[in-house]
């Protein structure tokens, strides 16, 4: 007469366990959050909401696995473009658009280039820009009263500081390399080539 209530006991604390492993609770399982992922193979270069309808898609996973970079909100990533190609499903990250937007330089557009300047051309006086920092490029031709100084560039943007060998100790290969237009990236190198003197002059961080 026991048997039966034992294994009445038995089945209701199997049955409220399998409750307890279908509905998370006892697993510790965390909050979900929602993700932007890829609803397709979206190929390098192609701007998110630029006219190309299907390109997100929103994905659920514990909190614990929002990694630093992915975007939560379809409007971080509008209007940015992808630096990298990516697989249907995978995430969309700060990374696959050119990093987190005010912490360095953006990818180059298209008709940009990035051309190098040798760093010797800010003279021995002046520091180095900091990447982002604004600067005019100026060529120098002629002698004397015959020569002048036109404006190659003005107001490119210094992308990175490239620093030569350190074994070579000299610096001589130091350069600056700036965002310029197709067009721009001709003048410059014109100007290293044939220019007699090729200056960069640092615009102040409040002129535009």
């Amino acid at each position: 007469m026991r048997r039966p209530g034992w294994w009445f006991i038995i089945a209701a604390v199997l049955a409220a366990g399998a409750f307890m492993l279908a509905s998370g609770v006892g697993r510790g399982e965390e909050p979900g959050a929602q993700v932007l992922v890829a609803a397709r193979a979206i190929p390098a270069g192609e701007v998110i909401g630029g006219g190309t309808r299907g390109l997100l898609a929103v994905a659920s996973v514990p909190m614990g696995g929002v990694l630093p970079g992915m975007l939560l909100k379809g409007a971080e990533a509008a209007g940015r473009r992808t630096v990298a190609p990516l697989a249907a499903g995978e995430p969309i990250t700060q990374a696959a658009l050119g990093g987190m937007p005010g912490l360095g330089p953006e990818p180059l557009q298209v008709g940009e280039r990035a051309v190098a300047v040798p760093l010797r051309a800010l003279g021995a006086a002046a520091g180095a820009p900091a990447p982002g920092a604004r600067v005019d490029v100026l060529a120098s031709d002629g002698e004397g009263l015959a020569g002048r100084t036109r404006v190659v560039v003005s107001g490119a943007e210094v992308l990175a500081i490239m620093r030569d060998d350190p074994s070579r100790g000299d610096g001589s290969g130091d350069a600056l390399l700036l965002r310029v237009t197709a067009a721009q990236a001709l003048e410059v190198t014109r100007a290293l080539d044939f220019a007699r003197e090729v200056r960069v002059v640092t615009r102040p961080s409040s002129e535009p």
